[in-house]
């Protein structure tokens, strides 16, 4: 077996991500939403579990982020769905800044939780 680097996916600048609020990536398995948090960027699915919205058009406060369709609430940092209607996690990513821009970790194994 051998370790593998993760993939770097770009998303844009550390500036459009302030501006924006939130950017959209493809990823080898669906849209990926980035997020700007006081904590730092923060990636997840973009799809909710529930209702297939997007959650790069919803509400981010205090570490969350809350779907615009049917108003879940899913954690920034790992993905969990914290209230309902929406019961399975997003997925969550790693991400990393190079230099100006901000990117998604792909991990060679799939995604592992967020940091």
């Amino acid at each position: 077996m051998t370790d593998r680097e993760p993939t770097w996916l770009p998303a844009g600048s550390r500036a459009d991500l302030a501006a924006e609020g939130a950017l959209v990536v493809s990823g080898p398995r669906g849209a990926i939403a980035v997020f700007d948090t006081p904590e730092g960027p923060r990636a997840l699915s973009d799809t909710c579990t529930h209702g297939q919205a997007s959650l790069c058009e919803g509400w981010v406060e205090d570490g969350t982020v809350e779907c615009p369709a049917h108003l879940a609430v899913f954690s920034l940092r790992t993905g969990q769905a914290l209230s309902g209607p929406a019961t399975e996690p997003a997925t969550a990513y790693r991400v990393e800044v190079r230099g100006d821009t901000v990117g998604v970790l792909l991990d060679a194994t799939g995604p592992e939780g967020a940091g």
